[in-house]
Parts: structure tokens; sequence; C-alpha cells
């Protein structure tokens, strides 16, 4: 069987980390490259070896044929072009949010199921280094039955530098419900479902605590009565340091991660014996557990290895699965329910 064949639509940074992981995929060949801006099309594709390149999505879809549609557009734009290639037949990979609506996301699904053509949204994060191995201990029973799911997102958007807040050239973000909150939204709603189940009832606060600031809210917690536990979740942009933290609760252990610092990982559990005895060992554990995670992260930041972990994973996984004529790695029922969470946590934003 020959390679398969990939194409790209959208040029901009997360692009770099999709053509970055794709060059690791020796049955892959990306054939072509697309952007509105010809010069960046261009550049791209020199940079990472890529044959041709266009300005028009639409031209390049023609003459390529591809086995898998990577969008890596701003979501204002994840629409209109993964309804073309879908009902074009065409399997779709989508950078999350894979549509600014839900209803948008339901089309989505109904042509891909017509057409029998894959359609993914990227949740790297399900595949990060980290969030795997808490699904090992879970599913070990290691963990104990999961009561608690805590996800907090620290991210200063107002620093000096930040993209987030440049009136003279609007970020993406605004596009969204939730503005800066709604693009991380996606990740945290694919941790509460892959974690805790899919979500029940829930409750929502959403702040702006930077008035003059053009983002809708910048401050933003949740609790969520999901199927297999309670999820706490919260997006601050106004908190240092930046960190990407998920706690997990079990019957007979308790584990933190940080994902902006991979492979940070600690672990407390339950020990027999003396109590003081006990809570010292595992306080040296858990001293060594953050040592060992934050050197390998200063190694890893030196080696230049990039902050999408599990990327490449899920690429991997994708191009598995097209191989072999496998079900796709994240089944759309997951996908719809996890962008359905998304939209009712953003329901509350509007009334800000």
């Amino acid at each position: 069987m020959g390679k398969l064949k990939s194409v790209l639509i959208g040029c901009g940074a997360i692009a770099r980390e999709h053509l970055a992981a794709l060059a690791d995929q020796k049955n892959v060949e990306v054939a072509a490259v697309c952007d509105l801006s010809a010069t960046r099309a261009e550049a791209t594709a020199e940079r990472f070896g890529v044959a041709k390149w266009y300005s028009s999505y639409e031209e390049m879809l023609t003459d390529n044929k591809p086995d898998l549609v990577h969008i890596t557009t701003p979501p204002s734009a994840h629409f209109p072009i993964a309804k073309t290639c879908l009902t074009a037949g065409l399997n779709v990979f989508c950078e999350k949010p894979i549509t600014v609506d839900y209803q948008d996301f339901t089309v989505l699904r109904r042509l891909a199921e017509q057409n029998g053509c894959m359609l993914l949204e990227n949740h790297n994060v399900r595949f990060h280094s980290s969030i795997r191995r808490i699904q090992r201990l879970i599913s070990s029973g290691q963990l104990g039955d999961v009561l608690e799911v805590q996800i907090s997102i620290y991210l200063n958007v107002f620093g000096a530098d930040s993209p987030y807040v440049e009136r003279n050239a609007p970020h993406f973000v605004l596009t969204l419900r939730g503005g800066i909150v709604g693009d991380f939204l996606t990740h945290i709603a694919g941790l509460v479902y892959s974690l805790a189940g899919p979500a029940g009832d829930l409750r929502t606060i959403w702040e702006k605590r930077i008035a003059a600031s053009p983002l809708p809210a910048d401050e933003f917690r949740a609790i969520i009565k999901a199927e297999r536990a309670t999820a706490f979740v919260e997006f601050s942009g106004n908190t240092q340091p930046n960190g990407f933290w998920v706690r997990v609760i079990g019957t007979k252990m308790q584990v933190e991660t940080n994902l902006f610092e991979s492979p940070r990982f600690t672990m407390k559990r339950f020990r027999a014996g003396e109590p003081a005895l006990m809570s010292l060992i595992n306080g040296i554990g858990e001293a060594k557990d953050v040592l060992s995670g934050s050197v390998g992260g200063f190694w890893r930041k030196l080696a230049g290895t990039g902050s999408y972990d599990g990327l490449a994973e899920l690429i991997s996984e994708i191009y598995r699965c097209l191989e072999r004529r496998e079900p796709q790695p994240i089944s759309l029922d997951e996908i719809d329910s996890i962008v359905r969470l998304v939209d009712r946590l953003t329901q509350q934003e509007l009334k800000l």
C-alpha cells in the first residue's frame, strides 16, 4: 500500500505543530499546504519540504484528492471549510473548537455520517503523556473510584506581549463565545468527559475583571456533575505563573500534574502505618516527583520539544485508523458530547 496523502489548510502557528508531527509519520505524504496569504503558504511549504502550495483550498482539494484534510485556520473558518471537505467525501481533522456554534457541528456530523467520513476535533490533551498516565491508574484500579476532577488553567493574558488584547489586531478569540476562555473550553470539556464522564447538571460563574479590555470575560469557574465524578474547573486570565493543572481524587490515591510542565506528575497514596511516618514518606515521594518532573521539563524545552504534548500521538493514531480502515480514535458521539458541553458552559457568558 502506498503512502496516505494529507493536505493542510491554514499556515499559522498551530499548523507548524501539525506539520512537525506529520514529518515523523513514515506512511504519510503531505501533498500540499494552503493559506489565504500566498507568501505564508509558500514559506510554510519551503520550510517543511512540501511540494505544492495554494491560496485557494478548493483548488488544492480538486488537484490532490487527499486521504485527510488538516484544518488549522482560525475557528470562524472551520465550518465552511469542513463542510466543503465532507460534502466532497474527504476525511477531516480540525483544530479546536471545531465550530463556533453547536448547531454547526450537528450539520458537519450529519455530513460525515452520510458520506462515511472521519470527522475529528483536535483533542491532543487526551493523548498527553500525563493524562494517559492518569487513565492507566484509573483503568488498573490503583486510583480507586474517581470522586473528583479539578482542572485549572492559569494564563496571564494581559502581559505586555499578549496578542489577546491587542486592539489594533483583534485576536480570533473575540469571535468565540467566551472569548479567550472559550478557546480553552474544548480542552477543559474534553478532560471532563474522559476523566469524569458525560456531563449532567452544571453551574458557571463568568467575570470580567479588567473592564477596559476587549475580552468579554477573563475569569471563569464551573462545577459539573458528571456521570462518574464531580468536576471543578476554572480559567483565570489574571494569574501568574501560567499553569494547566489537572488533579484527580480517587478513593485510593490522589494525582496531580501540570500539563504546561510535562512530565511533572505527583501522586499521594494511602499507606498503612503510623500516620506521621506515612505522611513523611508521601512527602519525600512527592518532592522526588516534583524535582524529576521539573528537570525533565527543563530538558524537554532545551531540546526544542513542542508544547503540544499528545498531538503527534493523536495524529499517528488517526493515520493508523485510516490505514487499517478502523473507526476513528475519538468517536463522533464523544466529540458531540464535548462540543455540547462547551455550548452549555458558554450559555451563561452571554448574560454578562
